[in-house]
């Protein structure tokens, strides 16, 4: 993943076309509360970007924390006394969340990068990530921006680490997608080259990706 929070905002994947899926979100989208939170903040035009220098997303996020049971002039920042012993609402929509209809929604990898940061302050990161890696399959973007925000950084714990590292492993073997491959790269240099196939898979994208070329030299002998 790029050092540029913004630089996948127009993946093929994340294409929005909304009048052609728009019936997605009436029928389904609103059983869970966090695609029903991104599909309110677009229609009323709430900012959905990580980081923003303007505005920080304050109202989405704030958005996020009312749906967790916080008054809306509660502080977004809440002190580790003060933590849920069980994971709150959205931890547990974001847990049972389906990916196929989370790529329905408007901006979603931003809407869900700024979410995991929220969840993550409140220790809920684990219980979120706990469920999703027990999944037979989880898309190569969540996988990708899940690796380079937090699990490159030990969060939410060493356990959880590893088995997402061998998710990304196996992901990128099989898919060769360079962004993956540029992730791991930069995160667990010597799991790619202990790896033959993730191995092989980077050696792949180096020959047509300039970023990947840039770092593969961390692969140090094995390259």
């Amino acid at each position: 993943m790029s050092t540029n929070p913004h630089h996948r905002r127009h993946h093929p994947e994340d294409i929005e076309s909304a009048p052609r899926i728009r019936a997605a979100e009436t029928l389904f989208s609103r059983a869970n509360q966090f695609l029903a939170a991104v599909w309110n903040a677009s229609d009323i035009g709430m900012c959905m970007t990580p980081g923003c220098s303007e505005c920080g997303a304050l109202e989405f996020r704030r958005a996020l924390a009312t749906l967790d049971g916080l008054s809306p002039d509660a502080p977004l920042t809440t002190p580790i006394a003060l933590l849920p012993e069980a994971p709150g609402p959205l931890a547990v929509a974001l847990a049972t969340v389906d990916f196929g209809l989370l790529r329905l929604t408007p901006r979603w990898y931003d809407a869900l990068d700024i979410a995991l940061f929220y969840v993550r302050d409140r220790g809920e990161l684990r219980f979120v990530l706990d469920e999703w890696v027990r999944r037979d399959a989880v898309p190569t973007r969540v996988l990708d921006l899940v690796l380079f925000r937090h699990v490159r950084y030990g969060f939410p714990d060493a356990r959880l680490t590893d088995l997402w590292i061998d998710a990304c492993l196996d992901a990128a073997a099989s898919t060769g997608d360079e962004c993956l491959v540029e992730s791991l790269i930069l995160t667990c240099p010597e799991r790619v080259g202990a790896d033959p196939r993730a191995f092989r898979a980077a050696m792949e994208a180096a020959t047509h990706s300039a970023c990947v070329r840039a770092i593969v030299g961390r692969l140090g002998e094995c390259a």
